[in-house]
This record gives C-alpha cells, sequence and structure tokens, in this order.
C-alpha cells in the first residue's frame, strides 16, 4: 500500500493495487476519513482500472479482454470491495509517470490479431479491408473473430454497462471503435483537449457494427443526428466537437483529466456524496441500469455476431 496526497485533499488517501497484469492494472484510492490509515474507516472507494498496454495501442484482442475480465472479477470479488457499496469505477490509459506515452484509449479491435485469426495474409498496406472481411465472416458464421467480439461484448461491456455503482470513462487519447464501445458502456465520459478524437471507423472500413455495437451506441447517443453523421460518415471528433455533440460530458487538458475524473466519481459515492442514497441497494441500482439500456443490454450480453441486421435480440 501507498499513502499519498490524492487531489490535495486531507487526511491523506491510501492507494492499494488490487491487480496488475500485462499493462492492465486495477488500483484502489481509499478516501480516508481519519489519519490512521485503518482500511475498514473510509469514506468510500474510486477503483481506478489502468489500460497500459501502449505498444499496442490498447487494442482489443483476445489477451486483452482476458485481462479486463480478470480484473472485473477482482472488482467483484476482492475482500476489500466486494462487501461495500460505497465506490466508484474510473477507466483510463493515463500513465501518470509519463504522459508522453499516453495517446490511445482505446484504438479498435486488433486488426493485425483478426488477420492472422482469419489465416488471411494480406499487407499491411490493405490491412484495414482484410479486417473487413474477417468481420465479414464473423457475421456469417462463427469464427474467432466472431468469438473475439462475442466474448467482448458479453463479459466486458455488458458487466462494465450494469455495474451497481458510478462507471468513468476518462478518455486520455484516441477513442476509436471498440476503444469507443467501451467508453460508451461507462456512465460518463471524459476526454482530454488538444489531441486524439473519437470515432466510429466502421463505415470507412467497410464492416457493419455487428448489433451489440450498434444497440450499444444508439441506448448512449440520444441526439439522432449526432448518431447519423458518427455513424454513417466516420467523422472523427475533437474534445469539442464530442462534448458539443452529446457524446461525452466534459473536456480537459491532459493533466486536469485524471484529477477531474476522481472528483466526479467521488461525487457519485452513494453513501457519503453530498446527494446520498439513502437507501441504496447494488442489486436494485445495476437493474435499473439494465431497465434504462435494456436493448443494448441483451444485444451485448445474449447477441451473436452472425445475427441479422434486422433482428431483435
Amino acid at each position: 500500500c501507498v499513502v499519498t496526497e490524492t487531489m490535495n485533499q486531507s487526511p491523506p488517501h491510501k492507494t492499494k493495487t488490487l491487480f496488475k497484469k500485462d499493462g492492465v492494472s486495477l488500483v484502489a484510492t481509499i478516501l480516508s476519513s481519519t489519519s490512521n490509515n485503518d482500511e475498514d474507516d473510509h469514506n468510500g472507494i474510486i477503483v481506478t482500472l489502468y489500460l497500459h498496454r501502449h505498444t499496442e495501442k490498447n487494442v482489443i484482442n483476445p489477451t486483452m479482454i482476458s485481462l479486463l475480465v480478470q480484473a472485473l472479477h477482482v472488482i467483484d470479488t476482492h475482500p476489500l470491495l466486494n462487501h461495500m457499496n460505497n465506490k466508484s469505477l474510473i477507466i483510463t490509459g493515463i500513465d501518470q509517470d509519463d504522459f508522453k506515452i499516453c495517446k490511445f484509449f482505446g484504438n479498435g479491435l486488433d486488426l493485425e490479431w483478426m488477420m492472422k485469426a482469419s489465416n488471411n495474409q494480406t499487407t499491411n498496406d490493405n490491412g484495414g479491408a482484410a479486417a473487413a472481411a474477417a468481420v465479414s465472416a464473423a457475421t456469417k458464421n462463427e469464427n474467432p473473430t466472431s468469438q473475439m467480439i462475442e466474448m467482448f461484448n458479453s463479459q466486458v461491456l455488458a458487466k462494465i454497462l450494469t455495474l451497481p455503482f458510478r462507471t468513468v470513462a476518462a478518455i486520455n487519447g484516441h477513442c476509436i471503435g471498440a476503444g469507443l464501445f467501451l467508453a460508451l458502456a461507462c456512465d460518463y465520459r471524459f476526454m482530454r483537449t488538444e489531441r486524439g478524437y473519437i470515432q466510429w471507423p466502421e463505415a470507412r472500413l467497410g464492416m457493419r457494427l455487428t448489433k451489440g455495437f450498434a444497440e450499444l451506441s444508439k441506448d448512449k447517443i440520444g441526439d439522432y443526428a449526432v448518431l447519423r453523421e458518427g455513424l454513417l460518415t466516420a467523422k472523427r471528433y475533437t474534445s469539442g466537437e464530442a462534448l458539443a455533440s452529446g457524446i461525452i460530458d466534459g473536456e480537459y487538458p491532459l493533466e486536469e483529466l485524471y484529477p477531474a475524473a476522481f472528483r466526479f466519481a467521488v461525487e457519485g459515492l452513494p453513501e457519503t456524496s453530498e446527494n446520498p442514497l439513502d437507501y441504496f441497494d447494488p442489486k436494485a441500482y445495476t437493474e435499473m441500469k439494465m431497465e434504462i439500456w435494456c436493448t443494448s443490454y441483451r444485444a451485448l450480453k445474449f447477441g451473436k455476431v452472425s445475427d441479422l441486421p434486422h433482428s431483435r435480440i
């Protein structure tokens, strides 16, 4: 455990690493109510899921999915967390030790892996087309790409979508395709200014969304005109454009992004916020999220990549 001055608050808060493996880590910040550093005496816990697979640009592939599933399992089962309700989650690719490498929140599906998995030897110059072909094949029958997407949808996105506490994506850089869907699964999204963009790239790559990604986009983007523009033109949104379009909830310079997300996560703690939820029930909270985003939850949790575009889940 490390005792740190978090957000210049007093008394100091203690951080504890709960999971760390292959560039993905889970760190709990214990909001101390006193200065005695007692883990049982606190005003809540902010859990941060760090995505630091920077050499791979935080792409979604089986390794990343497995790591995310493991981290989410720790949130469910760790003794520090599993019997307490007063917590929030931040997901980010920020590296506090080196801001220069924080260029990607998530750069979409791993196109290189998809080409190799489909035994496609197409050169990188045509990588997008080959990946689109892999997805197209996945919509017709089960293959490694369809299995990967379905695992990402059912075990990661559906899980984050319905977690029984506030979830915040702190988007530190490019947020594209599957990276965007990871951010959309969160309740709120904050983005860095000056660098990075948000994009649905499918129209540019010549691939369809598949049902899970489509329903999540529809549930989380309330403005039809934005949904139409983003999906049908593959527009790249800067932070300012994303904020004006309602895709994100705030924009901050990179050095202010995590502190802002942290403050917002603290404000959403159900038991100790300024507007506490007096009779908070995590089971009911999860069920309420399922009710709000029922269509996307069903498509993510139970849908198949091969489901027809016009099908109902």
